[in-house]
């Protein structure tokens, strides 16, 4: 089986690779735009790299044609931070690049594709309680936008032409070695600065609360995802929770207090952040356990030790 992952030198991306090769699962094809192959470091004469603008649709469909990929993981993309400060670009790239991409795989006849989505396509009229598969989508980021814009035009290729698209809603994304800002961007470097030895002050409340994936419990749910069976998908796009109950910020610190004695962590709550973080988002993953028997293995303990692992 060839495979392709858009994105495959990126946090989630490259720790796919690592998996499909330590399964030996190959030909892995990996496109990236950064060039940046510090977490490929020593794979990289195992893989294929593809240099790849998803702005540009004619390299898009170039690669794409000369892998002819019978399976391919979307992660590339522009995230929020960026996309906020120039949305444009982030519209070429997630919205047009992904229009060029999953027809690009129709016609190299990609059997499957995996598709990198995000809890950002939630964002107005949520509502109380936790947010569900059926929940309403009203992202308030352009990078929202594109994901729902993905999730749908992927789920009606599905259904027109018979390309298996399944999609991952994942929340914020924790591990070491993130460089991108973003508002959730706390959520790794309140582990990450204490294990170097560095303080860190948190721009959200003690009490705030995100849901929280491991990053190799990600790159492992699009494997798992990936691999199973055809008739149990029926969702399509699925939202995977990771640390449970999820912790608020206060409690993540005292977990990397357990972890790094002595570690200094303290709160400065930035107004216009809390105005964003102040919606306390927990999510609901139950339909992916029940139809392709989603477990994440790291609980908030776990996770720490694992960073701090990592980064040390």
């Amino acid at each position: 089986m060839t495979t392709l992952i858009t994105g495959g030198t990126g946090f989630i991306g490259a720790e796919i690779v690592r998996m499909l090769i330590e399964r030996d699962e190959g030909p892995i094809h990996v496109a990236h735009r950064s060039g940046n192959f510090g977490r490929l470091t020593g794979l990289e004469d195992k893989v294929e790299l593809h240099h790849l603008d998803l702005a540009d649709p004619e390299a898009t469909e170039a690669v794409v044609a000369a892998v002819a990929p019978t399976r391919l993981f979307h992660f590339g993309a522009i995230l929020t931070g960026p996309g906020e400060a120039d949305p444009q670009t982030l519209l070429t790239a997630n919205a047009i690049g992904f229009i060029r991409m999953i027809e690009a795989a129709r016609q190299a006849g990609t059997e499957q594709m995996i598709f990198a989505s995000s809890i950002g396509t939630y964002g107005r009229d949520l509502g109380p309680g936790a947010v569900t598969d059926l929940s309403l989508q009203r992202p308030n980021t352009v990078y929202g936008v594109t994901k729902v814009f993905g999730e749908n035009l992927g789920a009606y290729y599905r259904q027109k032409y018979g390309l298996d698209f399944r999609g991952l809603r994942y929340p914020s994304i924790v591990g070491p070695g993130v460089t991108t800002w973003s508002l959730a961007q706390y959520t790794s470097w309140m582990i990450e600065k204490p294990a170097l030895g560095e303080p860190f002050t948190v721009w959200a409340a003690p009490e705030t609360v995100i849901p929280l994936l491991y990053y190799k419990d990600a790159a492992r749910a699009a494997l798992d995802l990936s691999a199973a069976p055809r008739d149990s998908i029926k969702a399509i796009n699925y939202l995977v929770d990771g640390v449970a109950p999820t912790p608020n910020a206060g409690e993540i610190a005292e977990a990397v207090r357990r972890a790094v004695p002595g570690a200094e962590i303290t709160f400065e709550p930035d107004p216009k952040a809390a105005l964003s973080l102040a919606r306390n988002l927990r999510i609901d993953d139950a339909t992916a356990r029940a139809e392709w028997g989603w477990t994440p293995q790291y609980d908030l303990d776990a996770m720490v030790a694992d960073v701090v692992a990592e980064v040390r």
